[in-house]
């Protein structure tokens, strides 16, 4: 079986109230006149269902009949609503059941995927990851024979994603990219940004950020003996970050002192935290 021409992977970037620098969210829609699937839904929208059919029509594809979801996100799963008439079935980790649940309801056809799970578009394979660390059930798509990787928010073109509690985990994240760094990719899809044609540099890119900021609030723990999330996030940024997303990069470091604490090197009191004696 080799790369089915026909079947097209389409970025349909939708406008979002999503997190600077960023104003729209990346749907995917994978399919040729006969079959396609929709990744991603965007925000509860019309300008969703518009840019999204657009798309369909212009190329000549058929009608979505599946939605699979990266993750729950409002920014990804709500727009689901807005293809009601479509009656599609909704795919998504059975980590994330509750949460897709609520995200889009009253769409009731809900069905799970997992890792290693392998569905086909065409003659086109796509295998399923599960990478967790931005949310529980992150989902990824491998398009094996193209060598492209549908990331949803484990990777975005601009900057890092944000991890933290309590749906995201950092340990989880690092395994995630390590894993996906093995995988032969000539280009990734982000949740965000344009398409990612340095897949390999884009993915040290963001593990080098993660292990920088791990060195950075272990040396300002030794050297103010006691900080809070807050004020090491304050001292980390020094007011370079866009004060909208001032509170997921706290969220961010939390997450990055949760793996220090199960790791040994940092203890929390009194919502303060120190680094272990030793």
């Amino acid at each position: 079986m080799g790369i089915d021409h026909n079947v097209k992977i389409l970025r349909v970037p939708v406008p979002t109230p999503t997190l600077y620098p960023h104003t729209t969210t990346n749907c995917y829609v994978i399919g040729n006149q006969r079959e396609s699937i929709l990744v991603d839904a965007g925000y509860d929208r019309k300008e969703t269902r518009v840019e999204i059919e657009k798309v369909v029509n212009t190329n000549g594809l058929a009608k979505p009949k599946s939605i699979i979801l990266t993750h729950f996100h409002r920014d990804h799963a709500p727009g689901v609503r807005q293809f009601i008439d479509w009656s599609p079935v909704v795919f998504c980790h059975d980590n994330e059941k509750q949460e897709i649940t609520e995200a889009i309801s009253p769409v009731t056809h809900l069905s799970f995927l997992k890792d290693g799970d392998k569905i086909k578009v065409g003659n086109t394979e796509i295998i399923i990851i599960h990478g967790p660390g931005h949310t529980a059930g992150q989902l990824n798509l491998y398009f094996p024979y193209e060598q492209i990787l549908l990331a949803g928010d484990n990777i975005v073109a601009e900057g890092t994603t944000w991890i933290g509690p309590p749906d995201g985990d950092m340990s989880d994240y690092i395994q995630t990219l390590n894993r996906l760094k093995l995988l032969k990719l000539t280009k990734i899809g982000p949740g965000h940004g344009k398409w990612v044609d340095n897949p390999y540099e884009q993915i040290e890119f963001v593990l080098s950020r993660r292990l920088h900021r791990e060195k950075q609030i272990k040396s300002l723990l030794e050297e103010h003996n006691q900080l809070t999330s807050t004020q090491l996030t304050e001292k980390i940024y020094e007011n370079t970050i866009h004060p909208s997303v001032f509170i997921v990069a706290t969220k961010t470091i939390e997450a990055h002192l949760i793996k220090l604490i199960k790791e040994g090197v940092v203890f929390e009191q009194n919502s303060y935290f120190s680094l272990q004696d030793g």
